[in-house]
């Protein structure tokens, strides 16, 4: 964890680059600095200037008093490695260089940008930056930033914290943000990355009290690793992560022997990772927005996806049935005794169910409204409630309004409002709910998605603490051996990795005569499979190498001679280790399993196997390793889940002894990832419950 207590809470800024003009790079973090009330010392640096802003203005760094904490490098680019040097001197340690020019410009300010961290690094110098618009810290008051959107004073402090790649599009959604009533902890540009990142930011506001959840805008994340780590961190604390993640990096380099890898596209590390820890992604941003909104009114978060709707239109009811289906909620209808409760308040014309409607009667009888409401918070199914109110005006609209800011502050149950409708004609309305700190939007739709969004953050983190530990495994010191000898593997060689790992391959041998493949087909039992095992010849049916089903000596021996005659015609140089027998396994359904490497450590892949495994594409991930839970769950992801529990009368496979490979493959790629670049298992067959798993074939590339 990086210290960045002086980062964030300086107690002397120097402005290196200064400026008397107040719309200036250089010289509006003074004028913000003094508007928003920094309580610390302001040093301006320019040696054309002896004073700005009512501030005595040094001539160089070294010129400035002892015990600056922070400088704001605001000069031309070509003057940056020197400003850092001279705070190198000086003993300032955090530089936020605001210029750009360096790595974002092409190979002339890449090395001067490599050349401005090699200094910085020798005289332990963190830098922000460049191309960055630094940091905001709301709490304490410390407006280190040029950005115009902190033109507006005062600002909104609240528990969001924020940490954007992007500068201008950053602070945009900052002062969008703050516009719509969200109160910021933290925000911080982080622009080119050189030392400081988005991972050190991310944890530091986790970690601090005032935080309660952080958005990001991201492009790239250059230590993956780190930010799993930090992701981890944060889904245990409960304090959500909302991430706009935009842009594409690649996995790495793609071996087009390998199926896993081609199934691994530049997105997928991203969302397996998102999808693990809880990271919340988001398409839009005002998606980000509404969901800071809610979670900055409610009280806590739920920890399960049970809904409650009132409305007092039908349609909006209806609205958000398909809402709630679509985003995966539960909708439960209301139980006999709870539906009595509530027919006695509602019109007979009105429905009892979930979504209860109230009808627009509440204009004539709002009290009835404050019944259904408290009728539905007392409801030990309901974890969270949304509430519509059409065209409900006047008295009978603030009624409404009034009754639910009142419920908001004695029950813990998260309660979002949608009223869509205009400000010229709600706007005294909509302002007692805003002033109340209700959740408050102008859709349904936007109103289910914010209160939804953390309903499933909060349903996956419970489940995610109760998931069992990841039993260690201690591996037999013959794995490692094994890829040690090796440079290239073929498929016998890669299972016998697999095997001294403990993972279930088929009874096989390798052998160079007729004679020892039908001696070794008689003792496994017929059918067998014969094929080529060579590291130089990985698709064996595409030269004739690969013979199934064979059901006695005669066939074996037939098999065996027509192979290596295929062989020598389109493999000549090929690298022969010999023939491999292999049993045929019969019965099992055929899936595919691989291990790929990401920024964020080795991916696990599972789907459904076999020759159309590539346009099909139905197959989910993990970040190894990982525990049986989630190895379960990755299975129900699948589209095809559903043919291994058994349709139109099929037994079901034996899904235990696949998670159990699945968790142990987990195992297997986090603990050989430095040796281990892919592997791909295709087909691994399932047989029927309580039979097992087998590998029936397998490529290892290092």
């Amino acid at each position: 964890m990086s210290n960045l207590e002086k980062f964030f809470n300086p107690k002397a800024v120097a402005i290196i680059g200064a400026s008397g003009n107040p719309s200036s790079i250089g010289g509006r973090p003074i004028k913000y600095l003094q508007q928003h009330g920094y309580k610390g010392e302001i040093y301006p640096v320019n040696p054309k200037y002896d004073e700005i802003a009512g501030l005595n203005c040094y001539k160089t760094v070294l010129d400035l008093p002892d015990g600056v904490d922070v400088a704001l490098v605001a000069v031309n680019y070509r003057l940056v490695i020197q400003a850092v040097k001279d705070c190198a001197q000086k003993g300032i340690k955090y530089a936020f260089i605001f210029s750009s020019g360096f790595a974002e410009s092409g190979e002339e300010g890449k090395k001067m940008q490599d050349e401005m961290v090699r200094v910085a690094k020798e005289a332990g110098i963190r830098l922000l930056g460049p191309n960055c618009q630094g940091m905001v810290n709301l709490v304490d008051d410390v407006a280190c930033s040029f950005s115009a959107s902190l033109e507006i004073s005062p600002y909104l402090k609240g528990s969001v914290g924020f940490v954007t790649q992007s500068g201008a599009l950053g602070y945009s959604i900052f002062n969008l943000a703050q516009e719509s009533g969200v109160g910021f902890s933290y925000v911080v540009s982080t622009g080119n990355e050189v030392d400081l990142d988005t991972s050190d930011f991310l944890e530091y506001m986790i970690d601090n009290e005032n935080t309660n959840m952080v958005i990001t805008y991201t492009e790239d994340i250059k230590d993956g690793k780190r930010f799993k780590e930090v992701a981890d961190k944060a889904l245990r604390l409960g304090k959500p992560i909302v991430t706009i993640k935009v842009g594409a990096s690649e996995v790495g380099q793609k071996a087009a022997a390998s199926h896993t890898a081609s199934l691994t596209g530049s997105d997928t590390p991203y969302q397996t990772m998102f999808n693990q820890k809880g990271v919340i992604r988001v398409d839009e941003i005002q998606d980000a927005i509404n969901f800071a909104i809610m979670m900055e009114r409610i009280k806590g978060i739920p920890d399960d996806i049970n809904l409650g709707v009132i409305t007092t239109s039908g349609g909006a009811g209806i609205l958000l049935a398909d809402k709630a289906e679509e985003y995966k909620l539960n909708l439960p209808e209301l139980d006999g005794k709870t539906r009595e409760l509530v027919e006695k308040e509602i019109p007979d014309y009105g429905s009892a169910l979930n979504p209860v409607d109230v009808t627009a009667q509440v204009i004539n009888e709002p009290d009835n409204f404050k019944n259904v409401l408290q009728i539905m918070d007392d409801h030990p199914g309901i974890d969270g409630i949304v509430i519509v109110i059409s065209m409900i005006y006047g008295e009978a609209g603030a009624v409404m309004a009034r009754c639910i800011v009142e419920m908001t502050e004695k029950t813990d149950t998260p309660i979002v409002v949608a009223w869509p409708a205009g400000d010229r004609l709600m706007k005294d309305n909509l302002d007692i709910l805003i002033n109340g700190r209700v959740p408050l939007y102008r859709s349904p739709e936007q109103a289910i998605k914010a209160l939804g969004t953390a309903m499933k953050y909060g349903h996956f983190r419970k489940n995610f603490l109760d998931y069992k530990p990841i039993p260690e495994v201690k591996a037999d010191p013959g794995v490692r051996e094994a890829l040690t000898a090796r440079d290239r593997f073929s498929e016998h060689d890669a299972k016998d990795v697999l095997d001294r790992f403990g993972l279930p391959i088929t009874r096989e041998t390798v052998v160079n005569s007729v004679k020892d493949a039908v001696s070794f087909a008689d003792e496994i039992g017929y059918p067998v499979v014969l094929k080529i095992d060579s590291p130089d010849i990985l698709h064996k049916t595409d030269v004739g190498a690969l013979k199934l089903n064979l059901k006695d000596a005669a066939a074996v021996e037939e098999a065996y001679n027509e192979i290596m005659a295929n062989v020598k015609k389109h493999k000549p140089d090929a690298d022969l280790n010999g023939i491999m027998v292999q049993e045929m396994v019969i019965g099992g359904k055929e899936m595919i399993v691989g291990i790929d490497q990401s920024r964020f450590g080795p991916m696990v892949m599972v789907g459904m196997g076999g020759i159309f495994v590539e346009v099909l594409k139905d197959v989910a991930y993990r970040i190894a390793p990982f525990t049986r839970e989630e190895a379960t769950q990755m299975l129900k992801e699948l589209n095809s889940y559903q043919i291994l529990t058994g349709v139109r009368g099929e037994k079901p496979s034996d899904i235990e002894a696949l998670i159990d490979m699945l968790v142990r493959m987990g195992q297997f790629a986090h603990e050989f990832q430095d040796q281990v670049k892919e592997l791909d298992i295709n087909p691994v067959l399932v047989l029927p419950e309580g039979k097992g798993v087998k590998i029936a074939d397998a490529l290892i590339a290092k």
